[in-house]
């Protein structure tokens, strides 16, 4: 039996951080857990059950959570939502090690996307898994926080508007009437809508890449957003955003609108949609990163973000130069195959499915 107020949030970086804080401070009972390969992840929460948290009025919170663990299976008792606050390249890991203590009734909610509801989806049919489990995703994370300390998270902005979908899409309605209490959501058509908003693929990979040469020169001390983004970057980051929307149309969902002066601001549209208690514009300036070309802002972006988008605009007959070449221009930096490395349609469990089937799968999860 499940509890409405009882929710594990999973991983051990600054978003499953801020939001096993977050929400124990709305009220929940927290069950924060790491893969015990990364406890050191969470060493200062595991010895003190707690984390520090600063809010965006930089007033510092200590928070008591009800469990900081390395055991999935104890984090996964009795919860209702199971909160993945993971790196893209974690998640088949990730999905692994919760599938045999899932339970009937339970909703895992991946922040953010990155094709994540289809992969698990794929891997439960493969593995002859038979739960009542509901899977969904937010198209990103609630807000834009950093660990500063070990086991302190910083906010430094927030998101007033998070699409979330189900998969299957038509189990929407409850999910939203829960995580409504916890986060400001609004329904997606599909867990596809979800994953191709989420901006990180859309924004970090062609200004990684067409930054790398000062990234390259200055490393942890380079500021995207601060420094990163010029005019040059901004018409790259339009146009990637462009052939995003093009295979968004193409199998019939909706890309979030963003005002076209807001392509030219320094935080892109990575700010369009959040709030900061001052200056949101400079709030998102000191985010610092990347530090590295080899940084999440390429390896996660390109394999789980770029790459599966280019195969879905192969698959529906739909135009990518740029995004093409940015994959093409990533793997060559980093000497690393990334269409080889990346997502793929096959493992998604969508790669022989036509428009009509696809929409088909989406609604009703068969």
């Amino acid at each position: 039996m499940t509890d409405q107020k009882r929710i594990a949030v999973l991983g051990g970086g600054n978003g499953a951080h801020t939001m096993a804080a977050d929400l124990t401070l709305k009220g929940y009972e927290v069950n924060m857990c790491e893969a015990p390969e990364f406890k050191e992840s969470i060493s200062t929460p595991l010895e003190r059950q707690a984390i520090d948290l600063i809010d965006a009025w930089g007033e510092k919170h200590t928070v008591k959570l009800n469990m900081v663990t390395t055991n999935f299976e104890e984090a996964l008792k009795g919860v209702s939502y199971i909160m993945m606050a993971v790196p893209a390249i974690g998640t088949k890991s990730f999905f692994n090690s919760i599938m045999p203590y899932l339970e009937d009734g339970q909703t895992v909610i991946k922040w953010s996307g990155n094709f994540s509801a289809l992969l698990f989806a794929s891997m439960l049919k493969e593995k002859g898994v038979k739960k009542d489990i509901t899977l969904a995703e937010g198209h990103t994370l609630p807000w834009g926080c950093r660990l500063v300390a070990p086991g302190t998270v910083q906010i430094m902005v927030w998101v007033i508007r998070l699409l979330l979908a189900t998969l299957p899409a038509k189990n929407i309605d409850r999910v939203m009437d829960d995580v409504k209490k916890m986060y400001p959501v609004v329904a997606g058509e599909n867990v596809l809508a979800t994953t191709l908003n989420n901006l990180n693929p859309v924004v970090h990979p062609v200004g990684t890449v067409m930054n790398a040469g000062w990234i390259d020169t200055v490393g942890k001390d380079f500021y995207f957003y601060r420094d990163g983004n010029t005019l040059s970057i901004s018409r790259g980051i339009k146009a990637v955003f462009e052939e995003v929307s093009k295979v968004a149309n193409a199998i019939g969902v909706k890309m979030t609108e963003y005002p076209e002066e807001d392509f030219w601001k320094k935080s892109a549209i990575m700010s369009t949609y959040v709030r900061a208690s001052f200056d949101k514009e400079g709030c998102v300036a000191k985010i610092s990163g990347p530090s590295s070309v080899k940084s999440r802002y390429i390896t996660e972006d390109v394999p789980y973000g770029l790459v599966p988008i280019a195969e879905l605009a192969r698959k529906f007959n739909v135009a990518t130069p740029l995004v093409d070449a940015v994959i093409e221009l990533a793997s060559v930096i980093n000497q690393t195959d990334y269409r080889e490395e990346g997502m793929s349609l096959e493992e998604l469990g969508i790669a022989d499915l036509s428009k009509e089937e696809l929409q088909r799968v989406l609604e009703t999860g068969k």
